[in-house]
């Protein structure tokens, strides 16, 4: 198990908590944007750790994400800060029954895609009324009948949970395009009241931005309703490709309200005035010319240094300035099955980004790479993968709660392969300094399915089960009980301790809420790969 390490570095996170503290309280003055928490795909795709924070300290101002890990990570046990009042722990609780699922009728959240949850006063216990999670659905939507993005409040309910539901909070068609359809992520707006997402069909992609609104209208995922009829919702669109986009989610810079988001033409283009204004296309530069033909991944801004860095399906790491949009690029993948998929992983304060590649010409591999120079740092084999003339598809890492406070105690887990097949196997490495190590410190063989696949990996350290548990959530496609069993959810809490929770065809990417230890609070978001289509909510600990 990872603990929070205190010992000689409290007075320095205390320092910081206060810092982050005052700068919370400043910005929630200063701007009623800047209040609640939002958990959506780009959280977990920054990362820092407060050694190197302490030489960016203005950090905390420019980018939310740091603000909002920060004051998670340093909380103590029962902290008052995004947590809710019970002092229950989880642990203790009964563990006989299951969360809830809800039934999405045709839809569910594409293939490495996710739902975003927002948590309306951090300060205060968990909202059932105004805390919700958003699903984008991979399906047309047709008005009175299926929805293709739906929210759900009531969330802590169950057996000693506090709420009663879950609710359908709305559910909206959000087609505008012959065949549109939503299939990338949603990302939220610090307030919580408008949803930023993509729309993609009829080669085209339209950028929407949602301004939410619950009461009459809002039919069930069957019989969904239009934004502003016979409802207060409004959606402004904006056209942005002419290109389809099935990989790139928006990524959102609440600092200068502006999106990043790449097409399926190898184009990044800029959006300003996305959540305060009205969504606009940047002029020239922009869009940037990337990797022509090629599917994008998601961008993910480097605030630090003023790059967008975004990976490609040609096994191509690229940077962009924010400001020139001039590129730089590294090539990883070399094989007849490389590719870049998931979106690389920043950490703002020691200029590095971390990607997977399937197939680096021997491989596949783990890299890390000096962001402003665009140089490898470090390349870790994490199993033949694509190598072995079957295309395998390698997914995001996640970082453990130790790196956040120094990279040297810290460590990387993923999903790989086996040196010599291609059965999922689990790995992490360990770091010197900022680089990564590349002998791993733990490997283990997860199924011995060679069709078996895992998904990417998301961390979530709860100070509040078993005086703090850093939790890691993937998943698996299929036979985790047995051949023909279903795919599941898998919780790891240590290098020998696994938990599974059956799930249809595998999740798709999670999310997870926070750490209250109110009923049925400390949770994670999910829809099924494969049919019932269906909306999970599970508990952080024991996966119930």
């Amino acid at each position: 198990m990872d603990r929070h390490p205190y010992g000689a570095f409290a007075m320095l996170w205390t320092g910081f908590l206060v810092l982050a503290g005052a700068c919370a309280w400043a910005q929630e003055s200063d701007n009623p944007l800047r209040t609640g928490v939002p958990q959506d795909w780009t959280q977990h795709h920054v990362v820092f750790s407060r050694d190197a924070l302490a030489q960016h300290p203005d950090l905390i101002y420019q980018e939310p994400r740091i603000l909002h890990q920060l004051l998670q990570r340093g909380q103590r046990a029962n902290s008052s800060v995004f947590r809710g009042t019970e002092t229950t722990p989880i642990s203790s609780r009964n563990a006989s029954h299951r969360d809830w699922s809800v039934p999405l009728a045709s839809g569910r959240i594409a293939t490495e895609m996710f739902p975003a949850k927002y948590s309306f006063d951090p300060g205060a216990p968990p909202s059932c009324a105004n805390d919700y999670v958003v699903f984008g659905l991979d399906v047309t939507g047709v008005s009175g009948h299926q929805a293709n993005l739906v929210a759900f409040n009531d969330l802590y309910a169950g057996p000693g949970g506090i709420c009663g539901g879950p609710s359908v909070m709305f559910a909206y068609t959000v087609t505008t395009l012959v065949g549109g359809k939503v299939p990338t992520s949603p990302v939220l707006s610090l307030k919580g009241d408008k949803i930023a997402f993509v729309e993609s069909g009829s080669a085209t992609s339209v950028f929407h931005v949602l301004t939410w609104a619950t009461g009459p209208g809002n039919g069930a995922i069957s019989k969904a309703a239009v934004p502003g009829v016979g409802n207060t919702a409004s959606m402004t669109s904006l056209t942005f490709a002419a290109a389809l986009d099935m990989r790139s989610s928006p990524w959102v810079d609440y600092n200068t309200d502006t999106a990043y988001v790449g097409a399926d033409d190898g184009n990044v283009y800029k959006i300003t005035g996305v959540f305060n204004g009205t969504p606009t296309l940047a002029g020239a530069p922009w869009p940037v010319a990337v990797s022509a033909g090629f599917f994008l991944t998601a961008p993910v801004l480097d605030k630090n240094l003023g790059l967008v860095m975004v990976g490609s399906t040609n096994g191509v790491f690229y940077s962009l300035d924010a400001t020139t949009g001039l590129i730089k690029l590294l090539t990883i993948g070399k094989g007849a099955n490389h590719q870049i998929l998931a979106p690389p992983i920043v950490d703002v304060t020691n200029g590095t980004s971390f990607v997977v590649d399937a197939d680096d010409g021997t491989s596949g591999v783990l890299v890390e790479v000096d962001s402003a120079t665009m140089t490898v740092l470090a390349k870790a084999q994490i199993g033949v993968a694509s190598k072995s003339g079957t295309a395998v598809k390698l997914y995001q890492p996640a970082f453990d709660n130790n790196y956040f406070n120094d990279p040297s105690t810290g460590v990387v887990r993923l999903c790989g392969t086996g040196a010599t097949d291609i059965t999922p196997w689990q790995y992490a490495f360990g770091f010197t300094g900022r680089i990564m190590n590349t002998t791993a410190v733990f490997s283990q063989q997860l199924l011995n399915v060679t069709t078996a696949r895992c998904t990417g990996w998301t961390e979530f350290f709860n100070p509040n089960v078993n005086g703090g548990t850093d939790f890691f959530f993937f998943g698996l496609n299929q036979d985790c009980t047995g051949t023909g069993t279903p795919g599941c959810v898998v919780a790891r809490t240590s290098d020998v301790s696994l938990t599974t929770a059956n799930v249809p065809g595998g999740p798709s990417g999670i999310v997870v809420d926070n750490y209250s230890t109110a009923g049925q609070a400390s949770s994670l978001y999910l829809s099924s790969q494969a049919a019932p289509n269906t909306a999970y909510k599970f508990t952080q600990n024991g996966l119930q």
